[in-house]
């Protein structure tokens, strides 16, 4: 019974252990910053994200597809909306990306470019955590010239890949148990 149990509660540690959660990711400068949730990690740069996407391959490498682009306005663009309180120097608001993105595409990442003009970053990138479908971001200018949030670009890559669902991954830990505990009764 005892290693039934051991082997049991190792299997819902592996479960509780293989789950990511994405949090606010904050990146910028002394000059700028900006954090966006539902990200895994930030890159900066110098420049606009560029349409064809060759400032994002620069960054997490080829082969990204613009699907959306929002300039200095709300609204929804391709899969992204964007809501902002304003397109300014300080800024929040919230985006979203459309549930269907997901089952088109397997990554996804984020851009904002905050116009040149003598203060660093430019531009800021989030990968975003796969399947997340909202979000809030903020981005202040703390000095330098230039600066105001110019637009927001949602960009893809690769397919959908098939993951097993946590409740899978414990029921097959759950039926392992079952077969360990019944052979032990067999002996």
């Amino acid at each position: 019974m005892t290693k039934t149990l051991t082997l049991l509660s190792s299997v819902c540690f592996f479960v509780m252990a293989s789950t990511s959660w994405a949090t606010p990711v904050t990146c910028g400068s002394s000059q700028r910053t900006a954090t966006l949730d539902s990200a895994t990690e930030c890159k900066t740069g110098e420049g606009n994200t560029l349409g064809n996407g060759s400032t994002i391959n620069a960054l997490y490498g080829p082969t990204w597809t613009q699907q959306g682009s929002n300039d200095g306005a709300n609204g929804t663009n391709g899969f992204l909306t964007t809501n902002a309180d304003s397109w300014g120097q300080h800024v929040t608001g919230t985006w979203s990306i459309d549930a269907s993105f997901w089952s088109l595409f397997g990554e996804a990442v984020i851009s904002i470019h905050v116009g040149n003009g003598g203060g660093s970053p430019d531009h800021f990138a989030w990968a975003i955590e796969t399947g997340a479908t909202s979000g809030t971001f903020s981005y202040d200018k703390l000095n330098g010239g230039g600066g105001g949030l110019s637009n927001m670009k949602l960009w893809s890559r690769g397919t959908p890949s098939t993951v097993a669902e946590p409740g899978s991954i414990a029921l097959l830990g759950l039926g392992l148990a079952g077969l360990v505990a019944s052979r032990r009764k067999q002996r």
